[in-house]
């Protein structure tokens, strides 16, 4: 059952893209660009591991959340993905790379893109730390049954999902990653390894509807969406308009300067026409240009 959706970039690739068109500065180019293609991968990457949890954990069994931010204690996890079973609940990172990755004994990613690599820090370990946010907010937030209470709390794990479209050279995946077109099937595996003990301690502790939907509503009711302002954070330059001269209609006005000690012009500057001097048509300078 799919309690959330994921948020809409849509208007914030707008927005960026509407920047990138209006900008006169490479440098800048450069940086809204990049951000595009941060923030356009990213969002395919969840919508894309988005489908295959909807299409696998479409049941009265499951319910899902997608993109859910919540702020507690001072600290805040961006979680991709949250998904509450009647075992537990997993919190789940979409990964998604154009290059060939691979994933390091330590965890590290490095992917390479034939012209350089690029090596990134431990998702898992940044999955633990949101998975470990979100223990300290429901057990704050939500009055447990004393079974809960008493065991440590709601069962909270976490995976970190890699599209299936990402060429990987690990043959099999470490501790900590899944596939996300496969992880149902995964999720199913472990379920059927569980002995005598872990069923017991599972049924003990198991997450019924209410208190799963009491979970969902929790964090939707705290859920606190970041938007960026780019056109903030990558300010373009209003372009001026271009004025064309009243007498030739073929040149265009310019701010000039008169060379002249006696000029009638203040500051000595004016409008003059770009033809000068085939054309010697002159103007007052406007208000919004006298300080040019």
């Amino acid at each position: 059952m799919i309690y959330k959706d994921i948020d809409s970039k849509e208007e914030e690739i707008k927005v960026l893209k509407e920047l990138l068109e209006n900008t006169d500065s490479s440098k800048q180019k450069f940086l809204i660009e990049q951000e595009l293609k941060r923030v356009e991968s990213g969002y395919k990457s969840e919508k894309d591991n988005a489908y295959y949890l909807n299409f696998n954990f479409d049941s009265d069994d499951y319910i899902l959340l997608h993109d859910i931010r919540i702020e507690h204690n001072g600290k805040t996890a961006q979680i991709d993905h949250i998904l509450i079973t009647i075992k537990e609940v997993v919190v789940l990172e979409s990964k998604s790379f154009k290059g060939t990755l691979t994933i390091n004994k330590d965890g590290s990613l490095t992917v390479d893109y034939k012209k350089f690599k690029k090596t990134l820090p431990n998702p898992v370990e940044q999955n633990r730390r949101h998975a470990k946010l979100l223990k300290e907010f429901l057990e704050d937030k939500i009055d447990l049954p004393f079974r809960f209470k008493v065991s440590g709390g709601i069962p909270i794990s976490s995976k970190v999902l890699i599209h299936p479209n990402t060429t990987l050279t690990n043959q099999t995946l470490p501790e900590g990653f899944a596939r996300s077109d496969s992880f149902f099937t995964q999720r199913r595996k472990e379920l059927d390894k569980l002995n005598g003990i872990e069923v017991v301690t599972a049924l003990i502790k198991i997450l019924n509807k209410d208190l799963r939907e009491e979970i969902a509503n929790k964090l939707i009711a705290f859920h606190k969406p970041i938007k960026i302002d780019y056109r903030k954070k990558f300010p373009i330059k209003k372009k001026e308009e271009k004025k064309s001269c009243p007498r030739c209609k073929e040149g265009e006005l310019i701010v000039r300067e008169s060379k002249k000690e006696n000029s009638k012009y203040k500051n000595k500057k004016f409008l003059g026409c770009s033809r000068f001097p085939k054309c010697r048509y002159t103007e007052e300078l406007s208000v919004e240009n006298a300080a040019v």
